[in-house]
């Protein structure tokens, strides 16, 4: 997952917030970075060189599993654009939408879980 955070970076998120997620994608990979650079000497340790790196192995085909499923291609697209796919994408996870004229909130079609 190295690389991922600083490519999709400057392609996937609107403007207004670009500062804020490039934070936590940084964040979220330095983390992991620490994470794995700590606990390998006590893996390899506890369980052998093998073993270690069969979990790290594992780790990093969920994390391309994750990928491959997750992180549309923005390739040639315009970052308006982009931020439309991105939008549509995001409305399946909206469980209420305020009606624009009366101020109630409505129930989405979404409420079927």
């Amino acid at each position: 997952m190295g690389t991922v955070p600083w490519v999709v970076n400057s392609e996937i998120y609107p403007l207004r917030y670009r500062g804020i997620c490039g934070g936590i994608a940084s964040t979220s990979n330095w983390i992991s970075n620490l994470i794995v650079a700590q606990s390998f000497l006590s893996l390899t340790e506890a369980i052998g060189t093998s073993f270690t790196f069969m979990i790290f192995i594992f780790i990093t085909i969920a994390a391309i599993i994750f990928v491959i499923i997750f992180v549309p291609e923005t390739k040639g697209l315009p970052i308006e654009e982009v931020e439309n796919m991105l939008e549509k994408r995001s409305l399946n996870f909206k469980f209420w939408k305020r009606s624009s004229d009366s101020g109630e909130v409505l129930t989405q079609k979404n409420q079927s879980f």
